[in-house]
């Protein structure tokens, strides 16, 4: 997915239509030399002037308030300004009353924002959420405790609503010392997905900002922008075009150098061919013969330098594969992939084990150091990714523990336990679980929870391409209480292999 770029004028338009589409034109120029890499969106500001505003103050000299009155927009005005923006961004508007969120909903804007000061302006966020619950929203989070961000979060989420939080920073302008980017890696280890992006007010010669927080995750970046001219001076938080364009430049280059997981899978076989040069390859120890069908063992070869063309590699050789001759091979020769034939033993465990790891890593679930792997696999172990599951039990006593690993489209087939009661506990992804009894079938996510009692018969499989973890708590757990409905399965002695998680 592109990043997302926010344009933000604010009163930047300075109550002026023509200097509104100046900066409109001057920033879409700007962002053609960026749009295969990122998206664009421009945000304005509504308030509705006549109810914001305290009567006491309309006329008064009040900094904010005389700069509200003074870049003031009519209705026709606004309706033209964005008939023309919407040609060339997606449109994102922040509302700072009641009033503002319902036109934001009228007239379509692409995105509603939450500026900072407004993030716990619960009257105004109730409003929202009546008003605006369909609607994409953004919501900075600067100047917040953990607390009142929790409670922002907690709030939204409740409300089941497409919510996209960005940490920010609320100092008019910010010092690049006083960014604290580290803050957003904490926010997104707590509140994962939700928090999406960056939203500074940083001086304007700033340029690393953006591309620190895209190497952390930041996948939308909001920034003040204008346009200077003999009539108009920018504020001191506000970028030029200039500025901007270093800025973006800079993001470039990040985004280029963190490319993404598919392409490092890609590149990865330049690196093979690279690293290919410097391995050492197997050969057949001088005096050593082996016929056709004779295996080669460990004691019948040596590692040596350089591997030739269509040569095994010596990390190649290992326990788990066992080597047969499909031709004659005389000593010194090297052993050639055209004239062997390998017979895996424990490949498919090891590429399960590792599966295991990587999805540990990404659900972030903690284990035992000593940690054992009970690896089912119902229709043999050539079935696995169809029919299986991986288990690790933390404890078993009165009462049982044990961590459940399904991978993407994996089906644990149908069975029941007379004795014991089990509760599943989704603690990372998505599975799908059907209680045949009452033919039931529940769609389980992270934070769910489904009791199962004796007798029930059930069975789950992976709907996350990520995989998924289940935390199954029960009363004792003991290997002959698994009654499976299919016979097969229940005849079938090898199924379980056990192996250690490091």
């Amino acid at each position: 997915m592109k990043p997302l770029i926010i344009f933000e004028i604010a009163n930047n338009h300075m109550g002026d239509l023509s200097h509104a589409k100046k900066i409109i034109n001057t920033y879409y120029s700007l962002s053609k030399k960026y749009k295969l890499m990122m998206d664009f969106a421009v945000k304005f500001q509504f308030r509705d002037l006549n109810t914001f505003i305290n009567s006491n103050y309309v006329e008064s000299e009040h900094k904010q308030v005389k700069r509200f009155v003074d870049t003031k927009l009519s209705r026709k005005q606004w309706s033209e300004l964005l008939n023309f923006s919407k040609k060339k961004f997606k449109l994102i508007c922040t509302a700072f009353d009641e009033n503002s969120v319902e036109e934001i909903v009228k007239k379509n804007f692409d995105y509603l924002k939450i500026a900072s000061c407004s993030m716990d302006e619960w009257p105004l966020l109730e409003h929202i959420a009546k008003k605006a619950k369909k609607k994409k929203i953004i919501c900075s989070l600067g100047g917040a405790s953990l607390d009142e961000i929790r409670k922002t979060v907690s709030f939204f989420t409740h409300k089941k609503m497409n919510v996209s939080f960005l940490y920010c920073v609320a100092k008019y302008p910010t010092n690049p010392k006083d960014l604290n980017l580290y803050f957003f890696n904490k926010l997104k280890n707590i509140y994962k997905e939700k928090i999406k992006g960056f939203s500074s007010h940083e001086i304007p010669e700033e340029k690393l900002s953006a591309s620190l927080a895209y190497a952390m995750g930041a996948t939308i970046f909001e920034k003040h922008v204008g346009v200077e001219t003999k009539k108009y001076k920018l504020n001191q938080y506000s970028t030029s075009p200039q500025q901007m364009s270093e800025w973006l430049e800079n993001l470039k280059l990040a985004i280029e150098r963190c490319g993404s997981i598919e392409n490092r899978e890609k590149f990865l076989i330049n690196e093979k061919e690279n690293l290919l040069q410097f391995k050492r390859g197997i050969y057949l120890k001088k005096n050593h013969f082996k016929k056709k069908g004779d295996l080669i063992s460990q004691r019948d070869v040596e590692f040596s330098f350089p591997c030739t063309k269509g040569q095994f590699t010596s990390n190649e050789f290992s326990k788990f594969k066992k080597f047969h001759a499909k031709s004659n091979i005389f000593g010194g020769e090297p052993i050639l992939r055209r004239k062997t034939k390998i017979f895996f033993s424990r490949g498919t465990i090891e590429t399960i084990r590792l599966k295991v790891i990587n999805l540990i890593e990404k659900s972030k679930v903690v284990l035992l150091k000593n940690a054992r792997l009970e690896i089912s696999h119902h229709y043999g172990i050539e079935h696995f990714a169809k029919y299986g599951m991986v288990m690790v039990t933390i404890l078993n006593f009165i009462y049982c523990k044990k961590l459940l690993f399904v991978f993407y489209k994996q089906k644990h087939p149908e069975q029941y336990h007379k004795k014991k009661q089990e509760a599943f506990f989704i603690l990372y992804g998505k599975v799908k679980v059907k209680l045949t009894k009452n033919s039931k079938t529940k769609i389980l996510k992270a934070g769910d929870i489904l009791t199962i009692m004796p007798n029930e018969i059930h069975s789950f499989s992976g709907l996350s391409k990520d995989g998924a973890v289940i935390e199954e708590l029960s009363t004792t757990s003991t290997s002959k209480d698994s009654y499976y409905i299919d016979k097969k399965i229940e005849n079938n002695r090898n199924r379980k292999s056990f192996i250690s998680l490091r």
